[in-house]
């Protein structure tokens, strides 16, 4: 199936967010950046399977950076 990746900027910012968004009720999975995908960040993404519009917000309100998302990717 496929599901959005929020690239972030370090794996600190990877690591709160993931604790921010479980706060929130979004579940949110760490996890490796495709090798293709690394655009200047630290290689971790967050794997969101639902909700991905309203993570982002959190993110954005809470002062947890990211990189971008990257659509349509295979969980492996």
């Amino acid at each position: 199936m496929d599901q959005p990746l929020i690239m972030m900027s370090s794996i600190t910012y990877a690591m709160r967010g993931r604790e921010l968004l479980q706060r929130n009720g979004i579940k949110s999975v760490i996890e490796r950046t495709p090798k293709n995908s690394q655009r200047q960040g630290c290689g971790y993404s967050l794997r969101v399977p639902s909700g991905i519009e309203e993570a982002e917000r959190i993110l954005k309100e809470n002062g947890i950076k990211y990189i971008g998302r990257l659509e349509g990717s295979r969980k492996a």
